[in-house]
């Protein structure tokens, strides 16, 4: 399918930072990824309140939380989601296709509101976001492009906290 009216921006990836995955059980899905790929150890941690704020969704102040594993594979951060409380675009993904590819991300840009400001003006504005511990992410509208795909990006993400918990332990 080739869109006539792709939208081009002027934005430089420099990096792909992470390949996000929602899965229905957070526990199984570290399982099969480390046991097919060879991948982990992860590290888990929960996105809930209090260090949770600031969520959105579809434009509108919403709460959702999710638990998500992250580990390295070649340098890629693998992120497993699965959604816990509240409607979000996790909860849609699986309930539209199942489990499986997400987004893909990129951490690495210098100037973060740029960025977000170059997604809006082309049309493919924030459809999710919060800030997590002083970390915020932003998820970009870019299903139609991106075949499913979302984009999302992120800044300070010094700010992470220790994991909840490590896994295996």
């Amino acid at each position: 399918m080739v869109l006539d009216n792709m939208p081009q921006l002027d934005v430089g990836i420099p990096e792909l930072t992470q390949v996000g995955f929602v899965v229905e059980d957070l526990d199984d899905g570290m399982d099969r990824f480390g046991g097919l790929l060879g991948v982990g150890p992860w590290e888990v941690y929960r996105f809930e309140p209090p260090r949770l704020t600031e969520t959105t969704f579809r434009g509108e102040e919403h709460d959702y939380s999710m638990a998500l594993a992250i580990t390295d594979l070649a340098g890629t951060m693998i992120e497993l989601i699965e959604p816990l409380e509240g409607e979000s675009l996790y909860t849609e993904h699986l309930a539209e296709h199942g489990e499986g590819l997400h987004h893909i991300a990129c951490f690495a840009f210098d100037d973060t509101e740029a960025v977000i400001d170059e997604f809006e003006d082309a049309g493919m504005g924030v459809i999710q976001s919060g800030n997590f511990n002083g970390t915020e992410y932003w998820y970009f509208d870019t299903a139609a492009e991106l075949n499913g795909v979302i984009f999302e990006t992120a800044a300070n993400l010094e700010a992470l906290p220790a994991p909840d918990r490590a896994y295996p332990e």
